[in-house]
């Protein structure tokens, strides 16, 4: 799984340069999808971990928050004008309502930071209201922003 992670993220540090190519408006919306991907990824265990699904690891859970803060600061990258066709999820909103969709993604990435921060604590009860909002707001993007 590390090692996917790792390719991924290399990915991710490729894609932006690859914005700007031929196929500029795929290169985006591939972009944005894998960064998505890893989010879920990091998010399942720390869900799990909130709901007593699986132990609480705090390292474990520090360490996917850190990552959900980090890809979740990359994520808006691939949201360039001309990216709403093709094989995507993203509503038309997204560049019909660009301020809205703006600041939700804006509080994403300031909520992810906040995260990362208070589970550095290890004290899941500071940890559990942080990563609820977090999911509230991925929700409330998921709603506004993503066909189902």
């Amino acid at each position: 799984m590390k090692a996917l992670k790792m390719a991924m993220i290399g990915a991710l540090a490729l894609g932006v340069s690859g914005v700007a190519t031929a196929d500029q408006y795929e290169d985006a919306i591939n972009y944005r999808q894998a960064a998505f991907t890893l989010i879920k990824g990091d998010f399942g265990p720390m869900g799990a971990m909130a709901k007593g699904e699986i132990p609480f690891d705090s390292k474990a859970f520090a360490g996917h928050a850190a990552n959900v803060a980090a890809v979740a600061q990359m994520a808006d990258n691939g949201f360039i004008d001309g990216s709403d066709m093709g094989d995507t999820k993203a509503k038309a909103a997204v560049w019909e309502d660009r301020a809205e969709f703006d600041k939700q993604m804006k509080g994403f990435q300031t909520l992810t930071q906040e995260l990362a921060e208070v589970a550095k604590s290890g004290n899941m009860d500071e940890i559990k209201p942080k990563f609820a909002a977090v999911g509230k707001t991925c929700k409330s993007c998921h709603d506004d922003f993503k066909s189902k």
